[in-house]
């Protein structure tokens, strides 16, 4: 399961619930670039306040246990790699119980996305890999077909996971 301070509120019926949050790049022919935000801290250059591109060196953690700091990543999330049109394999940095659900927005500089959801891909989904948990997902277009998002946009990914050993 997780080693990580999580915040203990989450007002839901099951234990541990656990959020995270990734931003994902999209360019040409659908590859897709996780990306890492930068928050602003006193003297930040100019990256503050913006999304780059997440480290992806050193695939084990390393540092203190607290707070564990990750070599590769952002926020929970180790990578994000394009299987075929419109799925996705998401390495989580933890492991965790169970996918609670999936969630994608799809952000574009404008008119409309062809992406209207996501769905658990459970061919791919493997709570229990080495290195963190890996989750397959699908982004489906209006047909219930996978497909890329448009290059350029940034796709919002939301999982909610459960990180309980009880019941």
């Amino acid at each position: 399961m997780a080693n990580r301070s999580f915040i203990d509120k989450s007002y839901s019926m099951v234990k541990r619930r656990v959020d995270l949050y990734a931003a994902v790049s999209v360019g040409a022919a659908g590859a897709v670039t996780l990306l890492k935000w930068n928050y602003p801290t006193f003297g930040a250059g100019p990256n503050a306040r913006t999304y780059t591109a997440a480290p992806t060196a050193n695939a084990l953690p390393t540092g203190a246990p607290y707070p564990l700091q990750y070599g590769c990543g952002a926020e929970g999330v180790r990578s994000v790699t394009r299987t075929a049109a419109g799925l996705w394999t998401v390495q989580l940095q933890d492991a965790y119980q169970r996918v609670l659900g999936v969630r994608a927005t799809v952000d574009l500089a404008g008119g409309l996305s062809a992406i209207v959801g996501a769905a658990l891909n459970t061919t791919v989904t493997n709570m229990n890999s080495n290195g963190g948990s890996t989750i397959g997902v699908a982004l489906l277009s209006a047909t219930a077909t996978a497909l890329d998002p448009a290059a350029g946009s940034v796709v919002l990914l939301e999982l909610n996971l459960a990180d309980a050993t009880e019941p």
